[in-house]
C-alpha cells in the first residue's frame, strides 16, 4: 500500500512539474514572436525589384501599395510618426530627434518627463513638445501608441540605423515607430557607430549594414526597426550629383541593401518571424509624377502569395500607413486601441506583383487626369450657367435658332457625370483620349435625349432619361462594390486617401440630385403613386448609408433630410417647428440604425464605426475633434476647390432668376408642381450636404447640377410658349 502511495505521489509530482514547465514555455513562445521592419525610404517597386533578395521572396510575399497621408502637409517625420501612432500624426525634424540613453541624457529625460528612462535604450528628449504638437493637431494622435501597447505586455522594442547626412546629425524619425508614448525604446543603436565614413559616398557617410546585422542576430525584441538610411542620404545630395553619378550611386546602394536583406531573410525564415519592408515616403521624382503610393512587402510567418488589403481601404492592393501598427499588434496578439487603422490582410493572387503594378498605373493616370478633366467640367458648368441666364433674360431678343443648341448644351451638363461614371470601362490612361471619349459620348447621349424629347413633345422626358441613366448607374455600381465610382475621375482618389470605398461626396451629391429629379419627374409625367416615390426615396437612403454599400454618413443625413422634406410636400403638410424636430429625430434614428449595423454585424467596419470607436475611447473630446476637422476641411476647400466657384455661380444665377424675368420661375413651378417639389428637395439636400460633410462645398455643388440644368432646360422653353417664338424644339 505504501509503495502504491509513493508511486502515485511521484507520478503526481512529475505531472505537476511538467505543468509548471509548460507555463514559462508558453510565455517564451509568445515572446519569441518578432516583427522586423526594414525601412527603405524613398524608393519604388522598380528599385526594389533590382534586388535579388526581393525577387526571391516575392512569390511568397504579400505586396501592396501604401498611402502615405499624414496630418497636414506630408513630410518624412510625419510619415514615420503616423506609422507608429496608427493615426495620422504630427512631427518635424526637431521633435523627432532621438538620443542614446547615456547617464547625462537619462538625467535630462527624467527632469523633463518625470518618467523612468530605459537602461541602455533610446530616448526622445523632446517628447513633451511632440505630445503637445499632436494634442493641438488635427487628429489628436497619440505618438508612440504602438510602442506603448507592446510595452504594456512586457515586450521590448529596438531600433537601429539613422539617416544622418553628417556625423553629428540627428535624423532618427524611425524611432517614432518603435518608441512608447513617452519617447522610450528599450534597445538599439542610432549613433555614429552605426555609420562608415566614406568620402567616395555622397555626403561622406553610409550605413554599416554588417554591424546592424550583428545586432539583429542577438536581438529578440518583439518589434525591431531598421533604418537603412542610405537612399535618403543620396536623395539629400541629389542636386550635387550628375544624373549618371546619381544612378551609379543608387545602384551601389541598392546592391548593399540587397545583400543586407538577403541576410535578414535568413533570420526571418525561422519560426515566428514577420518581415516588413516599408517605404514611409516617396521620393521627389515619384511625387512629381503622381506615384505617391509606396511599396509595402510582408514576408514570413503565415504570409502567403498575394496582394495586401485592409478594412481601411477595402481595395485589393492598397493599404494605409495607419494600418501597419494594427497589423503588428495583431501578429503579436495585442489588442489595438486609440488607432483608426485596421490589420492588413492578404488576398491570394497568382500574379501578385504584375497585378499590383497594373493597379498602380491606373490609379496614377486617374489621379493625374482628374484635375484637368474636372476643371474643364466645372468651367463648362459656369459658362453654361451664364449663357443660359442670358438666354432667359433676353429671350425676346434672341432668335429661336439658337435654342436647340443651348438646350443640347444644358442636357450635356447632366450627361457629363454619366459619361464620367462609365469611362473606367475603357481603362484609358491618356488624357487626350479621355477628353475625346468624354466629349463624343456626351454629345451623342445629349442629342439622343433631346431627339426623344422633341418626338414626345414633353420637355421632361430628356431630363428623366438622363436622370435614370445616372441614378440606376450609380445605385447599381454601389451595390456591386463601387468598381466604377472608385476608378472614375468624379470618384475618389486613393492617393489623397480621404476615401477608398462606397460613394464619395462628388457622386453622392450627383446621386441625390439626379434621384430627386428622376423620382419626382416620374410622378409628374406618369402620375406614380406617392407610396412608390417614398419607397424609392427610402431605397436611396439605404443605398447611400448602408456601411457595406455607400457608407457615406453625410450622404445618409442629406438623403434623409431631402426625403422628409419631399414627404411633407407630397402630403401637403405645413412645415413648422414640429416637422423640423421630427426631421432631426428621423436623421438620428437612421444614422443610429446604420451605426448599430456597422459596429455589431459587419466584419469590415466603415468610417462610421471608426468614428464611434474613436468617440468611445476619447469621449466628447474626440467628437469635438471630428466636428472641428470637418469644419476646417470645408473652410479650406472653399478657398481652394473649383467646386466652390461652381456653387457660387449657381447661387448667383438663381438669385437673379428669382427676380428677373418677373414671375417666370413661379410659372414653371406651378406648371410642374411635382418636379418643383424635387427641385426644392435638392435645395434642402444641398444645404444639408454643405453643413454635414467634411467636403460639403463639393457635395453641395454636385447636388445642384441636376437642379440647375434641368430647371434651366425647362425655363428656356416654357416661358416662350406664349411668345412670338412658338417652335423652339
Amino acid at each position: 500500500m505504501i509503495k502504491t502511495f509513493l508511486k502515485k505521489t511521484l507520478l503526481a509530482a512529475i505531472i505537476f512539474i511538467m505543468f509548471l514547465s509548460i507555463i514559462p514555455l508558453s510565455v517564451h513562445a509568445y515572446q519569441e514572436k518578432q516583427v522586423i521592419m526594414i525601412i527603405v525610404n524613398q524608393v519604388n517597386y522598380d528599385d526594389l525589384l533590382e534586388m535579388n533578395s526581393i525577387a526571391k521572396i516575392i512569390d511568397n510575399s504579400g505586396v501592396g501599395l501604401m498611402n502615405t497621408r499624414t496630418a497636414g502637409t506630408a513630410i518624412t517625420p510625419k510619415a514615420y510618426a503616423t506609422i507608429g501612432a496608427g493615426v495620422r500624426a504630427e512631427s518635424n525634424w526637431l521633435n523627432s530627434q532621438a538620443f542614446p540613453a547615456t547617464e547625462e541624457n537619462k538625467l535630462i529625460y527624467k527632469t523633463r518627463t518625470g518618467k523612468t528612462p530605459p537602461d541602455d535604450g533610446i530616448i526622445n528628449l523632446d517628447i513633451n513638445k511632440l505630445i503637445a504638437y499632436n494634442t493641438a493637431g488635427e487628429y489628436k494622435a497619440i505618438v508612440g501608441q504602438l510602442g506603448s501597447l507592446i510595452k504594456e505586455k512586457d515586450l521590448n522594442t529596438s531600433v537601429y540605423g539613422n539617416m544622418n547626412t553628417k556625423i553629428d546629425d540627428n535624423k532618427n524619425p524611425h524611432v517614432l515607430i518603435a518608441m512608447d508614448s513617452w519617447g522610450r525604446v528599450d534597445h538599439g543603436d542610432i549613433s555614429s557607430n552605426i555609420l562608415i565614413e566614406d568620402i567616395s559616398f555622397p555626403g561622406g557617410i553610409k550605413t554599416n549594414y554588417q554591424k546592424i546585422y550583428n545586432y539583429l542576430q542577438n536581438d529578440f525584441s518583439a518589434l525591431t526597426i531598421v533604418e537603412t538610411g542610405d537612399i535618403s542620404r543620396l536623395e539629400e545630395e541629389k542636386e550635387n550629383l550628375s544624373s549618371i553619378m546619381y544612378t551609379k550611386h543608387k545602384d551601389a546602394i541598392i546592391k548593399e541593401i540587397d545583400l543586407f536583406i538577403e541576410n535578414i531573410i535568413g533570420l526571418v525564415n525561422k519560426k515566428n518571424k514577420l518581415l516588413m519592408i516599408v517605404t514611409p515616403f516617396a521620393n521627389d521624382e515619384d511625387i512629381k509624377n503622381g506615384f505617391k503610393l509606396t511599396p509595402l512587402i510582408l514576408y514570413g510567418d503565415n504570409i502567403e502569395k498575394g496582394v495586401l488589403k485592409s478594412s481601411t481601404t477595402r481595395r485589393e492592393g492598397i493599404v494605409g500607413n495607419i494600418d501597419i501598427a494594427p497589423t503588428i499588434l495583431k501578429y503579436l496578439n495585442i489588442e489595438q486601441s486609440n488607432m483608426i487603422g485596421k490589420p492588413i490582410e492578404i488576398v491570394p493572387t497568382d500574379n501578385n506583383l504584375s497585378a499590383l503594378l497594373n493597379i498602380n498605373e491606373l490609379i496614377v493616370s486617374t489621379s493625374n487626369n482628374r484635375l484637368p478633366v474636372l476643371s474643364f467640367f466645372a468651367i463648362f458648368q459656369i459658362i453654361l450657367l451664364v449663357i443660359a441666364l442670358i438666354m432667359v433674360l433676353f429671350k425676346s431678343r434672341i432668335s429661336n435658332r439658337y435654342y436647340p443648341i443651348i438646350k443640347n448644351l444644358l442636357l450635356s451638363g447632366m450627361v457629363i457625370p454619366v459619361v464620367l461614371l462609365y469611362l473606367p470601362v475603357f481603362k484609358i490612361n491618356s488624357l487626350t483620349l479621355t477628353f475625346i471619349i468624354l466629349i463624343v459620348f456626351t454629345i451623342f447621349i445629349s442629342w439622343i435625349s433631346y431627339f426623344i424629347g422633341k418626338k414626345t413633345g414633353n420637355p421632361i422626358i430628356p431630363i428623366i432619361l438622363i436622370s435614370l441613366m445616372m441614378t440606376i448607374g450609380l445605385i447599381g455600381d454601389i451595390l456591386m462594390g463601387s468598381p466604377l465610382i472608385r476608378s472614375s475621375l468624379l470618384g475618389y482618389d486613393p492617393i489623397i486617401g480621404a476615401r477608398y470605398y462606397g460613394i464619395g461626396n462628388e457622386y453622392m451629391g450627383v446621386l441625390v440630385g439626379s434621384a430627386l429629379v428622376l423620382f419626382l419627374g416620374l410622378k409628374e409625367v406618369f402620375k406614380m403613386p406617392k407610396y412608390i416615390i417614398m419607397s424609392l426615396l427610402t431605397l436611396l437612403i439605404i443605398v447611400i448609408g448602408y456601411p457595406k454599400w455607400g457608407a457615406n454618413v453625410g450622404g445618409t443625413i442629406t438623403a434623409t433630410m431631402a426625403t422628409i422634406f419631399i414627404s411633407l410636400r407630397l402630403y401637403e403638410i405645413k412645415i413648422g417647428w414640429k416637422q423640423v424636430i421630427f426631421g432631426i429625430i428621423s436623421v438620428i434614428i437612421v444614422v443610429s440604425i446604420m451605426a448599430v449595423v456597422d459596429t455589431m454585424f459587419l466584419k469590415s467596419q466603415s468610417h462610421l464605426a471608426g468614428a464611434i470607436s474613436s468617440i468611445k475611447e476619447g469621449g466628447i473630446t474626440s467628437l469635438i475633434t471630428i466636428v472641428t476637422r470637418k469644419i476646417a476641411m470645408n473652410i479650406r476647400l472653399f478657398s481652394v476647390t473649383i467646386w466652390s466657384k461652381v456653387l457660387v455661380a449657381t447661387l448667383m444665377v438663381f438669385a437673379i432668376l428669382f427676380y428677373k424675368p418677373y414671375g417666370e420661375l413661379k410659372k414653371v413651378f406651378n406648371r410642374y408642381s411635382y418636379l418643383s417639389k424635387g427641385w426644392a428637395g435638392i435645395v434642402v439636400a444641398s444645404i444639408t450636404a454643405f453643413m454635414v460633410n467634411d467636403s460639403g462645398v463639393v457635395a453641395a455643388a454636385t447636388c445642384l447640377i441636376f437642379l440647375s440644368f434641368s430647371l434651366l432646360y425647362i425655363l428656356i422653353q416654357e416661358p416662350l410658349t406664349n411668345s412670338k417664338y412658338k417652335d423652339i424644339t
